[in-house]
């Protein structure tokens, strides 16, 4: 997807929610090469439609960013009557206001990109909602503000309500498509602790906990550098120490927020330590190590091991839940047990 703006200073939330189904760059229109990449699934407009000089300097771009026969969807900045018929004229299939709520312009970008799979339609709009949810938390943790607590609630429960469709190979799908890396794993990580929460026969309210705390796991990687995060090999020595320290960032961030469960607290610090005392931050062992951490770091460490990731190929579950059940000493046993059918069903 291509979203063509004249303003991509502020595109950079929308482009993170439309990433929810695949790649999405951002096209400046007042800087169009000779010959710009041109959108391939589906085209969309956030252009300024105000006089006749910006419609022909709109109609110029999109002449140059579109590919014939693929679908364009417009953004109004002032809906009006004319602005819609402009809109039209240049070729928009779809027009909605600029403002409009995210999960509505999530819906009609699903709809038209036709990307019906194996999941089922409730589903679908749980993954939607889900997604809005972790952008706004995403997006208040890298800016430095307090977690919107309503948003963490309504993932958590279009989360576990997602996992009540006992098919995880939809939700896998729909994760695999989102662009976003971090968006991704939280969501990937979360899916998979609600089917297991679910698989272990827990309480509405012991399940919510354990998908918030798997939803958060990483919040602390908001305050991280994209490049780092996103980078595609192997992370340099200064790379990896500042990695290392979004369990600790994102410890203090719930911390200092309050209001949530201490376990939630403790999966954000504590993700990567290991029964045996070899994971970090704090070399915690055994005893030390609470339930829904030992939980969170099963998911945490299966998810990373499926993701998709275009310089590597995807390991396929068995081999990837063989890979857990070689660190030996390190995960619950019998929580590791009760997981594999919850990733290898008979």
């Amino acid at each position: 997807m291509i979203l063509l703006t004249d303003r991509p200073d502020q595109s950079a939330k929308l482009q993170r929610l439309l990433s929810l189904w695949g790649p999405c760059t951002i096209a400046d229109a007042r800087a169009l090469p000779r010959k710009p990449r041109a959108a391939e699934r589906l085209l969309i407009v956030d252009l300024d439609l105000s006089g006749q000089e910006a419609v022909s300097a709109a109609r110029a771009a999109i002449a140059k960013a579109r590919a014939p026969g693929v679908p364009m969807l417009h953004l109004l900045r002032t809906p009006s009557a004319r602005a819609e018929a402009q809109a039209n004229a240049l070729g928009a299939r779809r027009v909605l206001p600029a403002q409009i709520e995210p999960r509505r312009l999530l819906d009609e970008v699903d709809r038209m990109l036709d990307t019906a799979g194996t999941a089922s339609p409730a589903m679908r709009q749980n993954f939607i909602a889900a997604s809005v949810g972790v952008g706004e938390v995403l997006s208040q943790a890298a800016a430095g503000k307090p977690l919107p607590m309503v948003a963490v609630r309504e993932s958590v429960e279009a989360i576990n309500r997602a996992a009540d469709d006992l098919h995880l190979d939809g939700w896998l799908s729909m994760v695999w498509n989102h662009d976003d890396r971090t968006y991704q794993h939280c969501l990937l990580v979360a899916g998979l602790a609600a089917a297991f929460s679910r698989r272990l026969g827990f309480s509405e309210e012991a399940r919510r906990l354990v998908t918030a705390a798997a939803l958060l796991h990483d919040i602390g990687k908001a305050r991280i550098a994209v490049e780092i995060l996103n980078k595609p090999g192997a992370l340099s020595p200064d790379e990896l120490l500042t990695m290392r320290q979004h369990p600790v960032i994102g410890y203090e961030m719930l911390k200092s927020q309050g209001g949530f469960d201490e376990d939630v607290i403790a999966a954000a610090r504590s993700h990567h330590e290991y029964l045996d005392g070899s994971g970090y931050p704090q070399g915690l062992a055994a005893a030390q190590i609470p339930d829904v951490v030992r939980m969170v770091t099963i998911c945490d460490i299966y998810a990373a091991l499926v993701e998709r990731r275009a310089y590597r190929e995807v390991m396929a579950p068995e081999a990837a839940y063989n890979v857990l059940a070689g660190m030996k000493g390190k995960l619950d046993p019998d929580l590791l047990r009760a997981f594999r059918a919850v990733v290898l069903p008979q």
